[in-house]
């Protein structure tokens, strides 16, 4: 069982910023972000409708999932402390609780409770539930910090705040681009022949806007703080410790991730109206996607590594 429980706290982990990651590309497809699509000659205030509705029912499966990941992340902390055969109790469950750590899970939990709730008023149209969402999706990221490495005096002054940022921006463009195959590209398909060649390049288009918004940010940060964490000299000494090795194989990750977002961008997003146009903007947002979670999987085990002088 022991040796069982990290790596099942790293699935639990990576369950959490998977669940957060759909939550802030979720929120980012609210009705008033999607400005350029309502304006948009072909389907417009239905297409974005449709993508919307979607976007909220995939925002309160994210809220489920960080709510159940959360309380399986607490669970595996305090069986951690425990000797051999041992069982948890309250008391233990409530001590943990009252750590530092704890007083992360607790904001994280309020947080998803509150997402939870406002998706669920979005997915029935009010307009203030998507506010709330939004709002929420934003509070997700800035809770992430509280139970990693974001939190400890490593992180120098305002690392919390970049962490925040690091993670908002992730969310919106590997959750952004999750929204997009999961639900924008099924909203797309349900217009007329006449209204699609031009849909989906607004479509993509607005996707890509955000992207080359955020991704720059997004990899900016993470390699600000990984210097922060492991050294400015980190990438000279990888090979000194896990921490090492695991930054080195997730700075990789993050390079195929954006090789295959520039090929996109650059050769796909072009050919928009050739036929078969959106069979190959899924799959190469599916393949985008499927190097997103292996992030996701290395992040999980990363901010649990002890720093190298550690």
């Amino acid at each position: 069982m022991t040796d069982l429980l990290e790596p099942a706290y790293a699935a639990a982990r990576w369950g959490w910023f998977l669940a957060a990651f759909l939550i802030l590309g979720a929120g980012s497809y609210a009705p008033f972000f999607l400005r350029g699509i309502r304006r948009s000659a072909a389907a417009g205030p239905e297409l974005a409708l449709a993508i919307s509705r979607r976007a909220a029912s995939i925002g309160i499966w994210g809220a489920v999932g960080l709510l159940v990941f959360g309380l399986l992340r607490l669970w595996l902390q305090a069986t951690s402390l425990l000797d051999p055969g041992e069982a948890v109790s309250s008391d233990l469950i409530w001590s943990v609780l009252a750590s530092v750590w704890g007083g992360g899970w607790k904001a994280q939990t309020i947080m998803g409770l509150v997402v939870l709730a406002s998706f669920v008023g979005a997915r029935r149209g009010r307009t203030g539930g998507w506010v709330v969402a939004a709002a929420g999706a934003a509070g997700v990221s800035v809770t992430a910090g509280m139970t990693g490495h974001a939190a400890t005096t490593a992180s120098g002054t305002g690392g919390w705040i970049l962490d925040a940022v690091h993670v908002g921006a992730g969310g919106i463009w590997l959750g952004g681009l999750a929204v997009i195959v999961m639900a924008g590209l099924p909203a797309w398909r349900s217009l007329t022949q006449e209204q699609r060649p031009l849909a989906l390049r607004q479509l993509i288009a607005d996707f890509s806007r955000r992207a080359l918004i955020v991704a720059p940010i997004t990899i900016a940060i993470g390699l600000w703080l990984a210097a922060r964490y492991a050294g400015w000299t980190w990438p000279l000494r990888f090979s000194a410790s896990q921490y090492g090795w695991a930054l080195a194989v997730k700075v990789l990750a993050v390079v195929l991730v954006g090789a295959v977002g520039a090929y996109n961008w650059r050769v796909l997003q072009p050919r928009l109206e050739e036929p078969g146009a959106d069979r190959r903007i899924g799959r190469s947002g599916a393949l985008e996607l499927l190097l997103g979670l292996v992030v996701l999987g290395i992040t999980a085990v990363l901010v649990s590594l002890p720093f190298p002088e550690e």
